[in-house]
């Protein structure tokens, strides 16, 4: 699919056989220009009255397609931007000169329609523009088709940067793909530093991991030091050489795990102020508004761990604690079976009145304590992680997960990955249906005006130019993001039923 425009364009006649009338003629009618196919017949140069009417026709078009890309900014992104950006765009066939016009057969700056109809329109941007524009938007402006580290609500101190590279000779991709979801520290921070994911959460219930990593966030291995299954704390007896090396090595480098409002101090650790809920790995210390408890009932972590934060918001105020604990019900649509969006719903206020905000924590997958925090603020709540010198930690927002939470009985909502907050992109054909017949309220939908014919189609090429590159960037996010857990499973000979028809020929690569 995105590679239809351009086998379009490879197919179509070259613009030297067009400038001299070959192949066929333009013609003007009610609803602007249109190329006449096989018609032998030479049409004489439009006259600048008709020239000048055509303009105001395209004028108009553009007009109308400008708004329909910024109203559904969500789907083609990149596409608005280059609207409200590119040189080219809005500029009269009379005004553009050598970047737009053309010399026909009668001396005259025209523009050639069949040119347009098979390369685009002078009005509009390119689609390599568009494409370049829409992968630089997934890549480093946080609009990606799915959950990961933001770059703009990061501490720049921290680096963010890509899992160890999983490939497939099966399944190639053409996207140069940035995925963000290994936050690492340095030794010259000052300090603790924070991050933040792109999505945040305000009603419902949801969970996310964090997989703490050796020194230095070596991302050729992506769990960092390993740790047998039974240890869950650096003082439990048992520990293996492997483990006691990593613990020594990492011994300047600390985290701190847990849930942030975007009003959260990125220059301080997570639990600072009271915008973030933390727990740290010495200790399992938790600390809110920088107050630590020590002895709540926690459990220290370090490399190999994996910390698991389930958050539940009722969208309003605790007036009274809850009696009723709750159900962390992870099924197979998330489990199992990949997790599709659609038909899901995400941030939807609950009407059960035992709902209460809080935050549950698990490492291993054990709960640890009942809740970490109870009875927090209401507001919207994204994944937040600290780093203090060297550490380095890898998030994993779902929608499979090392290890789901148990379910416990209660009447609550029911656990979605973190992942969900980031609706699947439609079909390329999706996007331009919801493009095509939907419009502000008040407004008629592009389908249903009068839009010059070229303008429209070569608008119609970049909408879905953009969709089957977002489309193909959340594909292949998800396919690594399940080759990735796969691994990580079997490292820790972990259950991998629900991932078994994932390609065993993917291979892990040196990044």
């Amino acid at each position: 699919m995105m590679d239809e425009v351009n086998h379009r364009s490879s197919q179509s006649p070259t613009p030297s056989s067009i400038s001299s009338n070959e192949g066929g003629s333009k013609k003007v009618d009610a609803d602007g220009p249109r190329f006449a196919g096989d018609n032998k017949e030479t049409t004489p140069a439009a006259s600048p009255t008709a020239r000048s009417a055509n303009c105001l026709s395209e004028s108009a078009s553009l007009a109308a397609v400008v708004e329909a890309a910024n109203f559904h900014r969500n789907l083609v992104p990149g596409l608005a931007e280059s609207l409200g950006t590119s040189s080219r765009v809005g500029i009269p066939p009379s005004s553009r000169g050598a970047a737009g016009a053309k010399h026909n057969s009668s001396g005259d700056e025209g523009v050639d329609s069949q040119e347009m109809a098979c390369n685009g329109h002078p009005l509009l941007p390119t689609i390599g523009v568009v494409s370049k524009t829409a992968l630089r938007l997934i890549n480093d402006f946080n609009l990606p088709p799915f959950v990961t580290m933001s770059t703009q609500d990061s501490a720049p101190q921290l680096k963010l940067e890509d899992p160890a590279l999983i490939t497939s000779d099966n399944n190639p991709t053409s996207l140069n793909l940035r995925r963000r979801l290994v936050v690492k520290g340095g030794t010259k921070l000052g300090g603790y530093r924070m991050s933040r994911a792109t999505h945040g959460v305000t009603n419902g219930m949801y969970y996310y991991e964090a997989i703490i990593m050796g020194e230095g966030g070596d991302t050729n291995t992506l769990s960092g030091v390993k740790r047998p299954l039974h240890e869950t704390s650096a003082n439990q007896e048992g520990e293996n050489a492997a483990f006691k090396s990593a613990i020594k090595k990492q011994n300047t480098g600390h985290v701190r795990i847990g849930w942030s409002k975007r009003t959260g101090d990125l220059q301080a650790p997570v639990g600072y102020d009271a915008s973030s809920y933390a727990v740290r790995d010495q200790l399992g210390s938790r600390i809110h508004q920088s107050r630590r408890e020590d002895k709540w009932g926690g459990s220290e972590f370090g490399p190999g761990d994996v910390i698991g934060f389930v958050i539940c918001l009722s969208g309003k105020r605790d007036v009274k604690p809850s009696t009723t604990l709750p159900s962390l019900d992870f099924g197979s649509s998330i489990i199992g079976g990949g997790a599709k969006n659609e038909g899901l719903s995400t941030n939807r206020i609950s009407t059960d009145s035992a709902v209460e905000n809080y935050i549950r924590l698990f490492i291993n997958g054990k709960q640890i304590g009942d809740k970490v925090f109870d009875h927090i603020d209401p507001g919207t709540y994204y994944p937040a992680v600290s780093c203090y010198s060297d550490a380095s930690l890898r998030l994993n927002f779902g929608p499979h997960f090392v290890y789901p939470p148990q379910e416990m009985p209660g009447k609550v909502p029911k656990v979605q990955p973190v992942s969900d907050l980031s609706v699947a992109p439609p079909s390329p054909d999706g996007v331009l249906d919801k493009v095509l017949s939907t419009c502000n309220e008040g407004k008629k939908p592009l389908e249903s005006k009068k839009v010059d014919t070229l303008v429209l189609n070569a608008f119609k090429d970049l909408v879905r130019k953009e969709a089957a590159i977002r489309h193909e960037a959340y594909v292949k996010h998800t396919e690594l993001h399940k080759h990735e857990i796969l691994k990580l499973r079997k490292e820790r000979g972990l259950p991998t039923i629900d991932l078994e028809d994932t390609d065993v020929s993917m291979t892990e690569q040196s990044s």
